[in-house]
């Protein structure tokens, strides 16, 4: 094989595997409404191989405190104990050499105790499926990185915190209405290393509260990663880490803004990710939320891992 096309394959093996440890990542806080996170950039791309490729991701993260609206983190006392776990099913499909279909569904395990009371509360999460255009590819261009801009949306699947139940009103799985995402992905790769820098945000359409009998809608999301990983055997083996950033705006109920309830989260991930053969790859990270004070605002601070099997068709 020339040395240009192992390198262009490899560059494509390093940008898959580093997508792959991104996707695993925990990517909601589900205490309360103000503090369920915000969706994604969607769940990879195919390799250059690659016709199709179906994925499943089992995590589980728990909560250490919660930073409030002005930004002090308020550590659980050691009589509440509060924990997520997620499996997630995923699909891409490649309709054109430049564009691919994803979709997702994650469903959610919330187990909460405080005091002698507990509960544990399962529901489905907010289904999601976008569209991925990549408008040059890694190593198309010598010396450029690569980009991407991919477009999606997520569905009102999700259970919201008002429609969760006694007594300790566990099972929020998502934010339970409709959304548009859009994002854009630029990496770059110098064999052994590369880096990647996605942006994007989403928007959420208004839903009427049962509860309280008025419409409530979400403030937009704007999301920030940077990641860098190093291949550690050549087709084989890729470590990466990535920092997150988050930041929404306030929420508006009945027309009006509600005060103090915008948010920030800052997310730091390791990740390893192991090509078995051209077909099967293994992934596992951890995640961690819990920073100083100042650093989050209506947001949980957790720590978690996952787990994710791939499988590509060709």
């Amino acid at each position: 094989m020339p040395d240009r096309d192992r390198r262009g394959r490899m560059r494509l093996l390093l940008a898959a595997s580093l997508l792959l440890a991104g996707a695993v990542v925990p990517q909601r806080s589900l205490a309360a409404a103000c503090c369920v996170s915000a969706a994604s950039f969607g769940v990879g791309r195919l390799l250059v191989w690659e016709d199709r490729a179906f994925g499943l991701q089992l995590g589980h993260a728990r909560s250490f405190g919660q930073w409030d609206s002005q930004g002090s983190l308020r550590w659980n006392g050691s009589d509440f104990s509060d924990g997520l776990t997620q499996a997630q099913a995923w699909a891409i499909v490649r309709l054109h050499d430049r564009i691919q279909l994803q979709g997702w569904v994650p469903v959610v395990v919330n187990d909460r105790r405080s005091g002698p009371q507990s509960q544990v509360a399962v529901g489905l999460g907010d289904a999601g499926a976008a569209v991925r255009f990549e408008v040059w590819k890694i190593g198309e261009y010598e010396g450029l990185p690569s980009f991407a801009v991919t477009v999606g949306g997520l569905a009102p699947t999700g259970r919201r915190v008002e429609e969760t139940s006694p007594p300790l009103f566990a099972g929020s799985t998502g934010r339970g209405a409709w959304a548009g995402t859009l994002a854009i992905e630029a990496e770059y790769a110098l064999l052994p290393w590369f880096a990647r820098l996605d942006v994007g945000a989403t928007g959420f359409l208004p839903f009427r509260r049962t509860d309280i009998g008025v419409d409530q809608r979400y403030g937009p999301v704007l999301q920030a990663a940077l990641s860098t990983g190093r291949e550690l055997l050549p087709d084989v083996l890729v470590a990466a880490v990535a920092l997150t950033g988050e930041w929404e705006a306030p929420i508006e109920l009945g027309g009006a803004t509600v005060s103090s309830s915008g948010a920030r989260s800052y997310t730091l991930a390791t990740s390893l990710s192991w090509r078995a053969d051209p077909r099967w790859t293994f992934v596992g990270s951890v995640t961690n939320t819990v920073w100083p004070d100042g650093a989050g605002m209506n947001r949980d601070a957790r720590l978690g891992f996952t787990l994710g099997v791939r499988h590509g068709h060709f």
